[in-house]
């Protein structure tokens, strides 16, 4: 089965410690590998097989503080309390 390329840009730049935990996180998605962070360029990417694989990295991130660009969030997550 192909895998498919997801570069994410999220809303806020992220340190090392903060990328260390995003990445956790979305290791733990099935199918989701080959995750690259760039902390300062704020940007997430990842291979996938599955479309609903990228839907649960975008909900991920959202949860931990790092919603993509464009989207609005209702309240301050609270996942990472970090002062990047």
């Amino acid at each position: 089965m192909k895998t498919g390329f997801a570069k994410i840009p999220v809303q806020r730049s992220f340190c090392d410690g903060c990328s260390t935990k995003i990445g956790q996180e979305l290791l733990k998605i099935a199918n989701i590998t080959n995750v690259r962070l760039y902390p300062t360029d704020a940007l997430v990417i990842f291979n996938f097989k599955r479309a609903n694989e990228v839907s649960d990295a975008l909900n991920t991130l959202t949860a931990l503080g790092f919603p993509p660009q464009g989207e609005k969030i209702r309240q301050t997550p609270l996942s990472i309390t970090c002062a990047c």
